[in-house]
């Protein structure tokens, strides 16, 4: 399954994401194994709080369908309402992200994740993902114990507000950037 957007018609990195890390045999009942007790906020749909999510969109409004490894916002804003859907796996590289941005079609470009932390600039690597017949969406996925993958879709297909602007801030939020 590709599909770009959790709303539209694109393809999908993150529904890749999903799909991936949750194919696996089906056990017998006798070999389920015990649930793993969840851990990382990041795999429990607390990549951010609301207010750090709405602050980086400029959303004046913000709702939420939170369902690991899946979380879906609906934000409003001035120019209209935004999408964005968060993902993280712990199973996937940022290379394998990036060859099925690839294989779908999308437009991939390397990225630079940043911020101030204790008087220097602290760097991670990622890279933004475009599908070309949607200028109003936009990806970036950066490795942070797995990988991590904010996508932002104006439901206006437009491409303002910047929706790799607002995915590439959410993901130097999320992304442990700390020396």
């Amino acid at each position: 399954m590709t599909a770009f957007s959790a709303c539209g018609t694109g393809v999908s990195v993150v529904a890749a994401v999903v799909l991936l890390a949750g194919c696996s045999a089906d056990p017998t009942p006798d070999e389920a194994p015990a649930a793993a007790a969840v851990t990382s906020p990041l795999a429990r749909c607390e990549p951010l709080t609301d207010e750090q999510i709405a602050q980086a969109v400029g959303a004046e409004e913000l709702t939420s369908q939170l369902t690991p490894p899946t979380c879906v916002w609906n934000a409003k804003t001035a120019d209209g309402e935004t999408d964005l859907t968060f993902a993280f796996s712990e199973q996937d590289s940022l290379l394998q992200l990036w060859h099925r941005a690839l294989q779908d079609g999308f437009e991939t470009e390397h990225v630079v994740l940043s911020r101030e932390a204790l008087g220097t600039t602290i760097t991670a690597n990622g890279f933004s993902t475009r599908d070309p017949r949607d200028p109003g969406s936009c990806a970036v996925s950066a490795a942070a114990n797995g990988t991590l993958t904010w996508h932002v879709q104006n439901r206006s297909h437009a491409p303002r507000p910047d929706p790799c602007a607002a995915a590439l801030e959410l993901a130097s939020l999320t992304i442990d950037l700390a020396p």
